[in-house]
């Protein structure tokens, strides 16, 4: 009997652990891993970059909690993956990176697409893993548990074709010391005692837990409690964004120095998985910020009033059986402030080049999309805008990157969410600069069969950029570019395109969609002069 090569023994691994895709762009040192995943149920799904195929497996790892599997090549394939993997590492998302590198004989000899893979991952991975025929499936098994385990996020494994193809040898794997989590209570006293004194308390609802599961606990405090609270936007829908408590989104999304405001004037906020990896603001360093998560916050000289690990829907039971709360928020002041958040968006001025303002638009998606609907977005002005007015109504309806925030993320978020949910509404939205970025995914898309819906926001320039510039009073340099016409590209690609410069016609785009499914592409004409609320 043949023993099993290494790749074999990795395809298998994953399989066993719930992989069924691995995302990426071939080389001839990795035929034969795709060979064996293919052979072993895991489907190879080509992209047209390897930074696309990490952005998918990461979103496939948010969605599930199964790591995402991406895959690459030696040298550039490879390095075209670090996007992608920086991205989970900052957004928290469980990923397993594989690339090939040089085989042994020539790894000393030769620079030919040789780098030092590993090394280069090593910041941005929770770890490098070398696999070399020693301990293949338990190497792989840790790195599976690893990228699962708090804090979650990527692993990276390099695996030299020579290697791949010769026979598994038993061994220990890389010796990880995943010992037992332990649950840290202590603080529960103290986080009740600080809320039950507390004339003004917000609650702050981030990703340091378990969305899916911890999201009906979350909405029962919140509306037990009856505090306010804020969100920030990789944690939308997790909390009820309906309900008479929420007063928005918070962490660079439009308008939100108003709840920032809010925030810094409170006298204990309360974090609920809140992780400040989302936040490029400063109002939680000097807070009285008390915090429930799945992991410690505390990072440098900074630490939180107190935090309980843990469990979140266990310990948020144990903080409300101790805590008698009582607090000065009024109905009318919640509305209010919710109030003023709404008009700090809203255009005050006409468009100056005919197009419409990106604030109707997405008012419109809300109208028209069902509760149901996936929202995936890209990074620019329009990312902060519908991280503050799409109503998310469960833990999975809105995919954003908020850690590193990388352009390019939302057109494979999309194509993702779509693959991993056939039955339901995927909506991307998208600027045109981000849109460009990703574009050659449309035939990926195709191939596979998918049918989301993907908005361009067309206005010819980085918006975001522009605001910074301005704020800065600095000449808008490298910032615009020329008009695409994003409907007949997406013809080309075989989907669907359509254009719009109104809202009556997005409108009729969007109906049409809901009632037809197919793979179409929304190009809407907007004013970048209309985007309101925005701060850099």
């Amino acid at each position: 009997v043949l023993s099993r090569t290494c790749a074999v023994a990795v395809a298998d691994t994953l399989f066993r652990s719930g992989v069924r895709y691995a995302f990426g762009h071939p080389g001839g040192e990795v035929v034969d891993l795709i060979e064996a995943l293919e052979t072993r149920g895991i489907k190879f799904v080509l992209t047209g970059h390897e930074s696309a195929a990490a952005f998918m497996a990461a979103t496939v790892g948010r969605l599930t909690g199964v790591p995402g599997v991406c895959l690459a090549t030696l040298g550039p394939g490879a390095c075209n993956l670090v996007l992608g993997v920086g991205c989970a590492y900052l957004d928290r998302d469980p990923l397993l990176a594989i690339s090939a590198r040089t085989i042994g004989r020539l790894a000393e000899v030769s620079e030919k697409q040789n780098l030092q893979l590993n090394e280069m991952f090593q910041p941005i991975c929770k770890a490098s893993i070398s696999l070399d025929s020693q301990g293949t499936e338990t190497a792989v098994r840790e790195a599976i548990s690893l990228a699962k385990r708090e804090i979650r996020g990527p692993v990276y494994l390099s695996l030299p074709n020579d290697v791949a193809v010769s026979p598994e040898v038993g061994g220990e794997g890389c010796g990880f010391k995943l010992d037992q989590k332990l649950a840290d209570t202590r603080d529960v006293g103290e986080i009740s005692k600080a809320l039950g004194s507390a004339a003004r308390p917000i609650a702050v609802i981030g990703i340091a837990l378990d969305a899916k599961n911890d999201s009906g606990s979350v909405r029962r405090f919140l509306a037990v409690t009856g505090i306010p609270y804020v969100v920030l936007p990789q944690a939308k829908g997790i909390a009820d964004e309906s309900g008479p408590g929420y007063l928005g989104t918070v962490a660079s999304a439009a308008a939100d120095a108003i709840l920032v405001e809010q925030l810094k004037s409170s006298d204990c906020l309360l974090g609920i998985g809140f992780d400040p990896v989302e936040s490029s603001q400063d109002w939680h360093y000097d807070a009285p910020l008390y915090n429930v998560a799945n992991w410690s916050i505390a990072r440098g000289a900074f630490r939180p009033e107190a935090e309980c690990l843990g469990n979140v829907s266990n310990l948020l039971k144990a903080v409300l059986k101790e805590c008698d709360l009582e607090t000065e928020w009024t109905a009318r002041e919640l509305d209010a402030i919710k109030f003023s958040i709404h008009q700090a968006m809203l255009p005050t001025g006409s468009s100056r080049t005919g197009g419409l303002s990106p604030f109707s638009v997405m008012d419109l998606l809300n109208t028209l999309l069902p509760e149901n609907t996936i929202v995936a977005t890209d990074v620019g002005a329009h990312k902060m805008l519908i991280s503050q007015t799409w109503n998310a109504a469960t833990p999975d309806g809105f995919l954003v990157t908020n850690g590193l925030s990388a352009m390019g993320y939302g057109v494979p978020a999309a194509l993702c969410a779509s693959l991993l949910n056939p039955t339901r509404p995927v909506v991307g939205v998208f600027g045109d600069g981000g849109f460009g970025m990703m574009v050659q995914e449309l035939e990926t898309a195709k191939r596979l069969g998918l049918s989301p819906l993907l908005i361009v926001l067309c206005d010819r320039t980085l918006a975001v950029i522009k605001i910074a510039q301005d704020m800065r009073k600095i000449p808008n340099r490298g910032v615009d570019f020329l008009q695409v016409d994003w409907a007949m590209v997406a013809q080309g690609f075989g989907a669907r395109g359509v254009s719009a410069s109104s809202l009556d016609a997005t409108a009729v785009a969007i109906d049409r969609w809901l009632a037809e499914p197919e793979l179409t592409v929304l190009s809407v004409a907007v004013d970048d002069g209309l985007y309101v609320g925005l701060t850099y």
